[in-house]
């Protein structure tokens, strides 16, 4: 009997003890996931400013080609349902670490009108972040990222990039370090552009560019393609007029350039390639400099084009040029940049595939040495 007794005090001593032991185990993973440090990277996107240098103020008709009939600008109007060709040229360049990303971003652009989501990686490059200069490499592949991204959607109007950050959490349990990755708002209360305040604004901001696009692509859907391509660029040149005042907004932007009708550079070339998307000409925007007629180089934005597998330039922004001391507009003046070829495009535009300081430096399509003839 004493023996039963003592045999089951070593059992509950043992239980006990075994009790303590798992608390006590319990307690320090608590303690360790306490100890979990968060690291708010705060990478925003550099979005290089582009700047132009020639203006326009005379937006008389092209004599050779007829510029579109006039579109009804009535944000009542509805969308309409036109497939868009977006491009990926830009994605293709990317290396797979930076196309996830691409792929994160892309797979969520219509979250982004939110102005607030946040798109979640988790741990998908916890490898890279364990690695030896794991987070600069990652800041530079989601820099890249964002270049390609922007380039090839250049809808994303409502979107201010430096409101845009990379969030990194990491925690540590038992010697092991976890990290977490996301891109959201960061500290930010959203990353909307300063026009857009709400979801619902950006909503019928798009509403109103699909409209416009809707309507063009109607009008010229059984034009050939070079007919389509020189109403577009007739369209617009009609349509903006230059502005580089730098307190104006969205100038660089589809939504300056076709709601409020003014842009640089950046906004013609994105207006024109937003265009040509909806009749589904392979159409990429390209930046670099230019040699303007004053003899200064400056920072540039133009398109390329794909006619029958080759490429030529159009620089929307110099074919709709200040004519100094007044006067009209030639045919020649108009067309002076429109569909040329590497031979003459390239004597006072310098391509730069460093879209941003901190990405990689992207390759542009291969342009004909000789200007295009129909």
């Amino acid at each position: 009997m004493k023996r039963n007794k003592f045999v089951t005090s070593i059992f509950i001593i043992l239980i006990i003890a075994i009790i303590l032991i798992l608390g006590l185990l319990m307690y320090s993973l608590f303690m360790d996931s306490e100890e979990t440090s968060n690291n708010v990277e705060n990478f925003e996107p550099n979005n290089q400013v582009i700047n132009t240098f020639q203006s326009s103020t005379n937006n008389e008709q092209s004599e050779n080609h007829a510029i579109l009939d006039p579109i009804i600008t009535s944000e009542g109007n509805e969308t309409q349902e036109k497939e868009s060709i977006v491009s990926s040229y830009y994605y293709n360049q990317l290396n797979d670490t930076a196309k996830e990303i691409y792929d994160g971003l892309k797979e969520n652009k219509s979250n982004l009108i939110s102005g607030n989501y946040i798109i979640d990686y988790d741990t998908k490059f916890n490898t890279i972040l364990n690695s030896d200069g794991g987070a600069e490499k990652l800041s530079e592949d989601f820099q890249s990222a964002w270049d390609a991204f922007s380039y090839d959607n250049i809808d994303l109007f409502y979107i201010d990039p430096t409101k845009i950050t990379l969030t990194s959490e990491y925690y540590d349990i038992g010697g092991i370090r976890t990290y977490k990755i996301s891109i959201g708002p960061g500290e930010n209360d959203n990353y909307f552009s300063d026009t857009f305040k709400s979801k619902e604004e950006v909503e019928n901001a798009i509403n109103y560019l699909e409209n416009i696009k809707g309507q063009m692509t109607e009008q010229i859907a059984t034009d050939d393609i070079y007919t389509k391509i020189a109403k577009v660029h007739n369209w617009l040149i009609y349509f903006i007029n230059y502005e580089d005042n730098e307190t104006s907004k969205d100038q660089h932007t589809i939504y300056g350039a076709l709601k409020n009708g003014e842009a640089v550079c950046e906004g013609y070339a994105k207006a024109f390639k937003y265009l040509i998307d909806g009749v589904g000409v392979p159409c990429v925007l390209v930046s670099g400099t230019g040699n303007n007629s004053q003899g200064e180089t400056e920072s540039h934005a133009w398109n390329y084009i794909q006619i029958n597998e080759a490429w030529y330039a159009v620089d929307v922004t110099w074919d709709d040029p200040v004519i100094v001391g007044g006067g009209e507009q030639t045919s020649e003046m108009r067309y002076r940049y429109f569909l040329k070829g590497s031979e003459e495009f390239l004597s006072d535009h310098t391509e730069d595939g460093m879209i941003s300081e901190n990405g990689m430096n992207f390759t542009f399509p291969t342009l004909s040495t000789e200007n295009y003839t129909s």
